[in-house]
């Protein structure tokens, strides 16, 4: 299990790295189609200079960085961040005896399930069934193979991908509950750290 875990783990690492330098990349074409009319006169090579000169800043840029950036905030908050990078208030929590969090562990974890299969119908119909997502597009972009412009919809499917990621990954935090007890806190890695021979130096 663990193996496919960090197989997961890694290419949902590496899908993320890929839409930052598509986002990274596209930027800088943004930046240099924008500009390069304006600095074509510092080329010393003629045809370059007048490629330059001919250059009209891009449109579709724009919105290919904004897809990109919502996929990319979605995608990552799904499979990258773990639960204790996020910000919590665990001050109940750390107070109360092991058995107890085993408890309040099932709660937050059932609850958060529960949350999103309730919610998943009007996400879906919100997004996937409604016809104006349908109809609505990008006007600047397209599908590279059909070129038909991209509908609306695929800018907000990321979130829908979020929702069945959390409800798999809660699941799974359901089965390492019952099989190894509570998940642990930052302070309980530091009083290991403590009491390896490392930490007494």
């Amino acid at each position: 299990m663990k193996v496919i875990s960090k197989w997961v783990s890694r290419s949902t690492e590496f899908i993320a790295a890929m839409m930052l330098a598509a986002i990274f990349f596209t930027f800088l074409v943004q930046i240099f189609t924008r500009y390069a009319a304006k600095i074509a006169w510092l080329m010393p090579i003629p045809p370059v200079s007048a490629w330059m000169a001919s250059l009209q800043p891009l449109g579709w840029t724009v919105n290919l960085i904004s897809l990109l950036w919502v996929w990319v905030v979605f995608f990552g908050c799904a499979f990258i961040v773990r639960e204790r990078d996020h910000v919590t208030f665990d001050i109940l929590y750390l107070a109360v005896p092991l058995k107890v969090r085993r408890i309040l562990a099932y709660i937050s974890a059932i609850c958060l399930i529960g949350m999103m299969i309730y919610a998943m119908p009007a996400m879906w119909d919100a997004v996937f069934a409604n016809r104006l997502m349908e109809l609505k597009k990008l006007q600047t972009l397209r599908m590279p193979i059909t070129g038909d412009k991209i509908a609306i919809k695929w800018l907000f499917a990321s979130f829908f991908v979020l929702m069945v990621a959390t409800i798999l990954r809660y699941l799974w935090r359901l089965v390492t509950i019952t099989l190894y007890g509570p998940p642990g806190t930052e302070l309980d890695d530091l009083v290991v750290e403590d009491q390896t021979p490392e930490g007494r130096q």
